[in-house]
């Protein structure tokens, strides 16, 4: 164990999904349910690894503050998709400096954007509606050298499902279902 992290259970990780890949399948979600005015709770929906059903007991609150019509009651849906990226490179640098034996002291991950709430209410043909790109910044207190967390960086960023699902854009599907009467 090396930042309270277990490396020889990855390993193992990594030689069960080798030999099966379907035990790398994971598959997540949630459900947001309406409160009022812009504000909905979040439970998180149960996960699946391979064939497993992962239990998930979590809800919290997206709000806007007033300013945007909301009462500040919890994140708003930027603060928490900043949050899922900025985590998701936290847990890849962690990993990765545990596998090259980096101990850890200190790890700090500041996510910033910005946004044109014009695009939002498509106020201007030139404003666009996604936030202007997301901007990280990790500070690490570790014995580590610059060329060595660099690396680590770089794979925590280029391995990090988040980070690339953002950086690369991924297909968004839906519908809308009329309730039963």
């Amino acid at each position: 164990m090396l930042n309270k992290v277990d490396v020889d259970a990855l390993d193992g990780a990594r030689q069960a999904i080798r030999q099966d890949p379907a035990a790398g399948q994971a598959r997540y979600g949630v459900n947001l349910a309406w409160q009022s005015g812009v504000r909905a709770r979040v439970t998180a929906l149960p996960m699946t690894l391979g064939d497993d059903v992962i239990e998930r007991d979590f809800e919290w609150i997206v709000d806007e503050p007033p300013q945007l019509l909301g009462e500040s009651a919890g994140p708003t849906p930027q603060e928490y998709l900043m949050s899922g990226v900025g985590a998701c490179i936290m847990v890849g640098f962690v990993v990765n400096a545990s596998v090259r034996g980096i101990e850890i002291r200190n790890l700090d991950v500041k996510v910033t954007s910005g946004l044109d709430l014009a695009g939002f209410l498509n106020l201007r043909d030139d404003a666009k509606v996604e936030m202007s790109g997301l901007e990280y910044q990790i500070t690490v207190d570790t014995d580590a050298d610059a060329e060595t967390l660099a690396e680590v960086e770089k794979a925590a960023v280029e391995f990090s499902p988040n980070a690339m699902s953002v950086n690369r854009g991924i297909p968004l599907s839906g519908a809308v279902i009329k309730a039963a009467a």
